[in-house]
């Protein structure tokens, strides 16, 4: 009875272990299989060296991922056939997943989508085209244990692109520019020039990096040369566990729902759920994923918020060339126009491909052109607005003279027939004068008037602002010279060669 009960409980327990599916892990990598050890640990140390080597390249010390990269691996293609997925990669909830076979090498656009989400997640602003010559480059990878060897020429490439791999292939396999190859990369991800890039990594101008490298391309040789792998041992350094039963059918579901539909307490089934709360709630269940705030910014009206919620995706992504554009956008609506003009060329330089490149170059110079038209209709309206503000103080000068005029000759018993108006000398008192304003002086607080007429030329002191327009009267000679009626106080200043001290004036 006793060896009955042990026999179910083993009987049990095997089938719980799910025809011996293991995970074997290390970094962010996963192989979920039931194709053998060897097979396993084959493809995680293929991955796990792609990640080593690119690192370096980089001048980082990890890659972290935003998701975890799965791959579940089948023994043979009758297993694999119905889970075969339409694409390398899928969405899962809180991964991303992939599936194989292992009697099969991984395919080559498999090893780029490797490269392409390392890149996206941890490097900066590389141009679009050395991010695509990378992924060529690391698609032909050759990994055995520590032994790594890079630069085997991919097959099926457009002329354009295999040149700019042919170029990549030199700076990385060439030991005569390897040793500063991540120098080179460093000063892209820093958003610097290709020449600039040229000049710190190899010491000589992108012309001559770009003769080199077409010699080289012309040459054909290309062949795969040793790289220094990760010192790591596949038989002891990879984390193990065995997986139950629930936990494959878990893997195997999404692989099955193949990014369409997520459990919704997954990070991407709260992105999906696609509320405010649930969408900060992604956010905070995977900070460094960048849709959540790009989704979040969608549903912000306020359009400082926008450009802040678009701001950290692209922090967290600088890859990104859609989000770039859509942050460009977001600042030209906020009044940004010199931060979209930057943003333009963020997404322009992350752009992948030529036609989207020529698009967005496009569209920044459009942007670019708004926003200088925009400048100078500007300056127009202030210098307007300006002309328009004097003219109401020369108005509003030239009514209240007349108004004390009025006045004057009101409280005189009216203006009779054939009588003389009170003149406006005699309504503020002193000597006027009137003529010409050829010249002002401006003597560090007065300012100093030269008034010619028919019969001579005479200077007055204007001691105050008080009841003086400064507009009126700016410092050097008068062009145009203008018609001017001043009243002084007849107070002569030897020292400064005037008759007297100006109370009031009027331009004509």
């Amino acid at each position: 009875m006793v060896l009955r009960s042990a026999l179910i409980t083993l009987l049990l327990a095997s089938s719980v272990l799910a025809a011996d599916w293991t995970e074997y892990r290390m970094g962010p990598f996963r192989v979920v299989s039931n194709a053998g050890d060897r097979a396993a640990r084959e493809r995680l140390t293929q991955m796990e060296q792609t990640r080593h080597v690119l690192a370096g390249m980089l001048g980082k010390a990890d890659l972290p991922t935003v998701w975890p990269i799965v791959l579940v691996l089948f023994p043979n293609q009758k297993e694999y056939g119905p889970h075969a997925l339409p694409q390398p990669f899928v969405q899962g909830g809180s991964s991303d997943l992939s599936a194989w076979t292992a009697d099969t090498p991984q395919p080559l656009d498999w090893r780029r989508e490797i490269v392409r989400r390392l890149i996206a997640d941890n490097a900066g602003l590389l141009p679009g085209a050395t991010v695509t010559a990378l992924e060529d480059l690391f698609s032909t990878i050759e990994v055995n244990a520590t032994r790594v060897k890079l630069g085997a020429r991919p097959t099926s490439l457009p002329a354009e692109r295999e040149r700019e791999w042919a170029k990549i292939q030199m700076l990385a396999t060439n030991p005569e520019y390897a040793g500063r190859f991540r120098v080179y990369l460093g000063n892209l991800q820093q958003g610097n020039e290709e020449s600039v890039a040229a000049r710190n990594g190899f010491d000589f101008a992108l012309a001559e990096l770009n003769r080199r490298a077409d010699a080289y391309f012309k040459a054909g040789v290309f062949e795969a040369s040793p790289v220094f792998g990760e010192a790591l041992n596949p038989n002891r350094d990879f984390i193990e566990k065995r997986l139950p039963q629930s936990d494959v059918d878990d893997w195997l579901a999404e692989l099955k729902a193949a990014g369409k539909t997520f459990p919704p307490t997954s990070p991407r089934g709260l992105l999906a759920a696609g509320t405010a709360v649930s969408l900060e709630q992604a956010a905070k269940a995977n900070p460094r994923w960048a849709e959540p705030h790009v989704r979040l910014a969608e549903l912000e009206t306020n359009k400082l918020v926008k450009v802040s919620r678009l701001k950290a995706a692209t922090a967290l992504e600088p890859q990104n060339s859609a989000y770039w554009q859509a942050l460009a956008e977001a600042q030209t609506a906020a009044g940004q126009p010199v931060d979209a003009a930057k943003s333009w060329i963020s997404a322009e330089r992350t752009a992948r491909g030529d036609a989207e490149h020529a698009r967005i170059h496009q569209i920044r110079m459009d942007a670019e052109q708004r926003r200088i038209d925009a400048e100078l209709a500007d300056t127009k309206r202030a210098a307007d607005e300006r002309a328009a503000d004097l003219q109401r103080v020369k108005d509003a000068a030239a009514a209240e003279v007349r108004a004390a005029e009025a006045k004057a000759n009101r409280e005189q018993g009216g203006l009779k027939s054939g009588a003389t108006p009170v003149p406006f000398a005699q309504i503020y008192g002193g000597e006027t004068v009137t003529g010409t304003l050829v010249q002002v002086e401006c003597l560090n607080g007065p300012r100093r008037l030269t008034i010619q007429n028919a019969k001579s030329t005479v200077k007055v002191l204007v001691r105050g602002t008080e009841g003086l327009n400064p507009a009126d009267f700016t410092c050097g000679a008068q062009k145009p010279a203008r018609q001017v009626m001043v009243v002084h106080d007849a107070k002569p200043d030897a020292q400064m060669g005037t008759i007297g001290n100006v109370t009031t004036y009027e331009l004509r």
